[in-house]
């Protein structure tokens, strides 16, 4: 009992990495790939995260084995290596939680039976998690993420069981035409690119076991606990929902709406053609609820991570008061201009979701070098420094990152059938 209690207590970070993660890349892109091309691109979300899986531990473990957040460790890279991460942070922080806030409000319209239109539920919504965040930042966001996540798990893990029989693995093959051509592979940059989450969420991390760590001393045993209880927990609904969308509209005929009320009326229906047409409301509350602890995290980890930056970039030490408004401005400032963005995008929501992970994708291992420096860095105590096959593993995939991500880039600026 003990042990349990124990464990539900260090659990923290790691939660709040898979609440950011499924979102927009899992209920979104991979019920999305499922549905396009069955379960064809499950190599390649396995890829991504085999890829992203040491960058992703240093994001964790820099924090607890230096006392220092991320950006810290930037700075002793130099000034430009700050400056080159805000540019990567201001250019994805308003589109991203645009996209999330787009998601969130046609689930919230769909459980909740409200008639508002879209750009009102959307802006109540932002201006409900601003207010949480100021008024109780890390406290609440980590007490309201681990129930939430535990109902979606639940009901996800037994809708992909029962639904799976349905899938053909006998036609699996990821070397198809259907998913060697340039549209399919400019969907692949997507769904690799926030899956399982934008490498700004390492930034997050840091911050978060940071701020965790006023409030229970974690060992670094438990903080890695702590990183592949949320990171493999991430893998597993990856694969879940690549599963539902193959077993429920691969093959159907069926596409998903462009809009983000229609798009969630068919996910709510991939549940409950698995679990039962009596399981709608109950699915629909858990995928709006795991949605919403989504735009709560990536609502404070943005303006969080402002927050340090501006901390970074000043010579003299900053008030905790004049922090406290900086992050109050920078939610404030997410709300505006991600509700701005959300009127452009409103029927086109799935443009959005494109953009924006794509754009994680090209930058991905820009953020993955420097934080591969900051945790080789002097900062960390040799005793804490990652093990030789570790760090050999983080420059392969660092490499393999900048070789997709110009790969990818040329399929924009080169003819391709």
């Amino acid at each position: 009992m003990k042990l349990n209690r124990r464990l539900f207590t260090i659990l923290g970070p790691g939660l709040l990495l898979a609440a950011s993660s499924i979102g927009v890349s899992h209920l979104v892109q991979a019920t999305r790939a499922g549905a396009l091309f069955g379960i064809d691109l499950l190599l390649f979300i396995l890829l991504a995260f085999a890829l992203k899986y040491p960058t992703f531990r240093f994001g964790h473990e820099y924090a607890r084995a230096s006392g220092q957040h991320l950006l810290a460790g930037f700075k002793r890279q130099g000034v430009w290596a700050v400056l080159l991460c805000a540019f990567i942070i201001i250019c994805a922080m308003f589109i991203g939680f645009a996209a999330v806030l787009l998601v969130t409000s046609g689930l919230a319209k769909i459980s909740l039976g409200l008639d508002a239109p879209l750009a009102v539920i959307a802006a109540c919504l932002a201006v409900f998690t601003g207010a949480c965040l100021i008024a109780g930042q890390y406290r609440w966001m980590d007490k309201i993420v681990k129930g939430l996540l535990l109902i979606l798990f639940a009901s996800t893990i037994m809708a992909t069981a029962l639904s799976a029989p349905l899938i053909d693995w006998r036609q699996t093959d990821v070397f198809t035409p259907d998913v060697l051509n340039r549209s399919s592979l400019l969907f692949l940059a997507a769904l690799v690119g926030w899956m399982p989450a934008p490498f700004e969420a390492c930034l997050w991390q840091s911050l978060w076991v940071l701020e965790k760590g006023k409030q229970v001393n974690l060992s670094r045993a438990e903080v890695k606990i702590d990183y592949h209880v949320g990171y493999f927990s991430t893998l597993l609904m990856a694969v879940c929902f690549l599963m539902l969308g193959a077993a429920v509209m691969h093959g159907s005929g069926q596409q998903f709406s462009s809009g983000a009320t229609g798009f969630s009326v068919q996910l709510i229906n991939i549940y409950a053609s698995a679990l039962g047409s009596w399981t709608k409301p109950v699915i629909a509350v858990a995928a709006f609820a795991v949605m919403l602890s989504t735009a709560l995290v990536i609502h404070d980890g943005y303006p969080r991570t402002v927050t340090a930056l501006f901390t970074c970039l000043r010579e003299q030490p900053t008030p905790k008061k004049l922090q406290s408004k900086i992050y109050t401005g920078a939610v404030i400032s997410m709300i505006l201009v991600s509700l701005s963005i959300v009127l452009f995008f409103i029927q086109s929501f799935k443009t959005l979701i494109d953009i924006v992970t794509t754009l994680a994708f090209i930058t991905a291992p820009v953020l993955a070098w420097l934080i591969h420096r900051a945790m080789h860095s002097e900062d960390v105590p040799a005793a804490a420094k990652p093990a030789l096959a570790l760090t050999r593993y983080s420059m392969v995939c660092i490499w393999a990152l900048a070789l997709f991500a110009i790969f990818f880039s040329s399929l924009y600026l080169l003819p391709w059938s």
